[in-house]
């Protein structure tokens, strides 16, 4: 435990112990620029995770301090604060910072499938013994106590196959679960059932006895995380972003050649993983950081969802939220490193 809270302080791999916070790249004499991304203690994030260990930002020419929180929104929160210059954070929350006013630019995909629109592998519903839930059933849900984290993905995940099963969402018990509590609240009895993201949705399979599958994915919603930054700093600072997505496309790269190591890695900064579900849950995502019609028409789906439900006014203007020309420059100049991806159609 103490060895995962030291690494929400402080990334390893040369990152540099003082951060003029918020004040953008900083570099000493000669020496690279230093920033801080914003990113979620989960497996959806193993390539930042990998790019800070194996030391590839720093050798594409910037300095890297990880902060980890335990969700998006308070990612999002961090970059508006100074805390930090860039996150990684899902489209859900793109499109709700754009509403409030917070003007983030996706520059790579963090965690996605560019072949697909609906691409939901990673999320999952899983239920207790005990609780009444058949698998495949998600009508046993109505009246259950259901945890999730209100407001994330989860949450937009969940509501979608509530819609498409036309179960009125005021029929079941939304329960905010903040994500490392995921597996004690389901064992101790809190709830029922809880739609997680992994390492959580594997971790309690693995250690809550006789926990199952509810539901996992089924092409209810397109989610993909982006790796972005404030629309004025990606603005003023074209190289260094640049060499961020750099060092962020390499480790990709490396985590979907390397996946037990990586799974490995990712347990040095999440609170509670061990290897054995580390490896299951890696499993189920696609590091491919591509953009492609699929992935804005997979932002589409989301904002429309959104936009039913009254979350946001307006859908995110993709022609100033998505910029694809540092991604693009990276795939003409490194080709080798995207040959293994599935070919988009």
């Amino acid at each position: 435990m103490r060895r995962a809270r030291t690494n929400r302080m402080l990334a390893t791999a040369g990152v540099a112990a003082c951060l003029l916070v918020g004040a953008g790249p900083t570099a000493s004499g000669q020496g690279p620029a230093q920033i801080t991304i914003a990113t979620v203690n989960n497996m959806n994030h193993v390539p930042q995770f990998v790019a800070v260990e194996k030391g590839l930002y720093v050798k594409h020419g910037v300095d890297v301090k990880l902060r980890v929180f335990n969700d998006g929104a308070s990612a999002t929160r961090a970059v508006q604060a100074g805390e930090a210059q860039m996150a990684t954070i899902g489209n859900s929350t793109l499109s709700a910072g754009w509403n409030a006013g917070v003007r983030m630019v996706a520059v790579a995909v963090v965690m996605g499938d560019a072949t697909r629109v609906y691409y939901d592998d990673p999320l999952a519903i899983v239920a207790r013994a005990g609780s009444g839930v058949r698998r495949l059933h998600i009508e046993d849900l109505v009246g259950k106590r259901v945890g999730m984290v209100i407001g994330g993905t989860g949450e937009e995940y969940f509501r979608a196959v509530l819609a498409k099963e036309k179960i009125p969402p005021n029929r079941i018990n939304f329960v905010n679960v903040p994500s490392p509590d995921h597996v004690s609240v389901l064992r101790n009895g809190g709830v029922d059932a809880e739609v997680v993201w992994e390492p959580y949705g594997t971790m309690i399979l693995q250690n809550v006895p006789d926990a199952y599958v509810v539901l996992r994915g089924g092409g209810y919603l397109g989610w993909d995380l982006y790796l972005m930054g404030p629309e004025e700093f990606v603005r003023r600072n074209p190289p260094v972003v640049d060499d961020v997505v750099r060092g962020f496309v390499e480790a990709a790269w490396y985590v979907r050649r390397h996946p037990a190591e990586s799974a490995q890695i990712a347990t040095r900064w999440i609170e509670g993983l061990d290897p054995t579900a580390a490896r299951k849950a890696i499993t189920y995502m696609d590091f491919d950081p591509r953009f492609s019609a699929n992935i804005f028409r997979a932002q589409a789906v989301v904002d429309r969802i959104m936009l039913d439900r009254g979350r946001i006014k307006l859908a995110a203007d993709l022609s100033k939220a998505i910029d694809t020309t540092f991604l693009d420059r990276v795939m003409r100049e490194v080709p080798e490193m995207f040959a293994d991806l599935k070919p988009v159609t």
